[in-house]
């Protein structure tokens, strides 16, 4: 993973902490003690299976509540092969999420947290509830009840109504965008940057004049000039872009004729609904049980010059997308004065970036009540952005990523009391530098 990428020695895990002692609050059926702790959940749970393990018609109707409103006057429920067949596809769809996951690890690694295969073999509700309740050993057990609850996660996904509304919302901002912002472009040109890390470490040294041994990244500048009050904004737009995280694909970069590209590397390929798991992994990682709770679902971004740059195309964004008074979350590591909401908690302390939430308004097709929706906006300067880029600065968006895996997902889906922790040594010396044993 990353390996041409991400120097190893550059990734800072930055606390002492035991990442295998983790929280599962969120996602009681993640933790490997959950049938020893004697809750209420574990209660409905052994009495549902009770119900439906020798009735047809009670499992029918136990599935068909999954995907179905309970409320009177409804046609009837599919039928009992129909529903095996369709929750058959989100079990089936929480092994692959978990084979790519495993796939990420170094390859020395995976072996250790295969699934067993009574495991993936099974994708029926009832016979793998059966397995996490009387399946010998405590790994089997532990292992079908994370099947369960990652193909129930991938349920409430599909349910959410702002990741139902997400492309309509996506296309809504871009609108507003356009008339707000793009309208009033003056002129589109190729900007091409050479750059290095600078002999500290942590600054970036760049040029629009590239030389041999520069790293060097293309742009396509977009120049807009637009009134606001009394004068008129003159700004160069480096870049732009408006995701919805259920459509990203998980992107590589590599050095082609001494530039970087970027090239599409599908990951999670074979699901159903093909980038869910991004926003699986995002819940389970940030301890988030509702996907509405998810804020970045809409995220747009923006790279500018510099950090006067910034601030006048936050006076453009402001005139047609939010007020001051409507941006919420805003973190702000660029600035002056620093401040603002933390980063995540993975995060480079050298990572440079202005973000916040700004909600939108919009309104039913067809009419009705107004509503908001927030699109994550993050800006860049070009020396914050290039960090990113870099594969030997700490700040690196791979390095990010790769502690966000190690440190935030596998100790919560591989975890020690049922794996051990000596299968994936990650070190967590005082001086903050770690990574996993094996080159990530």
């Amino acid at each position: 993973m990353y390996q041409s990428w991400v120097d190893a020695t550059k990734i800072r895990q930055g606390t002492d902490e035991d990442i295998w002692a983790v929280d599962y609050t969120a996602h009681p059926l993640l933790d490997p003690d959950f049938a020893i702790k004697g809750s209420r959940l574990l209660y409905l749970t052994r009495l549902n299976f009770r119900r439906i393990v020798r009735d047809d018609t009670v499992y029918q109707q136990e599935l068909a509540r999954i995907f179905q409103p309970q409320v009177s006057g409804r046609p009837d429920d599919p039928s009992l092969p129909d529903l095996v067949a369709r929750t058959g596809e989100y079990l089936r769809e929480a092994d692959i999420y978990l084979a790519s996951t495993i796939e990420l690890l170094p390859s020395e690694n995976r072996t250790a947290v295969l699934p067993l295969p009574l495991v993936t073999d099974c994708n029926d509700v009832r016979d793998l509830m059966g397995i996490a309740i009387h399946g010998e050993g405590e790994r089997l057990r532990y292992e079908a009840r994370r099947k369960l609850c990652l193909a129930q996660m991938l349920i409430q996904v599909d349910q959410s109504r702002i990741i139902q509304d997400g492309p309509a919302h996506k296309v809504h901002f871009e609108e507003v965008l356009n008339e707000g912002l793009w309208k009033h472009t003056k002129q589109i040109h190729d900007l091409n940057i050479g750059y290095r890390i600078n002999k500290d470490g942590f600054n970036i040294d760049y040029t629009s004049r590239p030389v041999e041994g520069d790293q060097r990244w293309d742009f396509r500048s977009t120049f807009v000039e637009k009134k606001s009050g009394r004068r008129s904004i003159g700004l160069d737009i480096l870049y732009y872009n408006c995701r919805f995280k259920r459509s990203v694909t998980p992107i590589s970069f590599e050095i082609v004729d001494g530039s970087h590209r970027v090239l599409e590397q599908i990951r999670w390929g074979g699901m159903r609904q093909e980038t869910s798991g991004s926003v699986l992994s995002k819940m389970i990682r940030k301890g988030i049980n509702n996907p509405d709770e998810i804020g970045d679902i809409i995220g747009a971004m923006f790279i500018v010059n510099d950090n006067d740059a910034l601030t006048d195309l936050l006076v453009l964004l402001d005139s047609c997308v939010g007020t001051p008074f409507g941006w919420r979350n805003v973190t702000d590591t660029i600035g002056e004065t620093p401040g603002g909401s933390s980063l995540n908690p993975f995060s480079s302390k050298d990572f440079k970036v202005f973000k916040g939430d700004v909600d939108v308004l919009t309104e039913e097709e067809g009419g009705g009540p107004a509503y908001r929706f927030p699109v994550e906006v993050q800006i860049y300067t070009l020396e914050s952005y290039l960090r990113t880029v870099c594969g030997s600065h700490d700040a690196s968006h791979l390095a990010l990523k790769l502690r966000q895996f190690l440190y935030g997902l596998v100790p919560k889906i591989f975890p020690r009391k049922i794996y051990g922790a000596e299968w994936l040594e990650l070190d967590q010396k005082s001086n903050g530098q770690g990574a996993g044993k094996g080159r990530a």
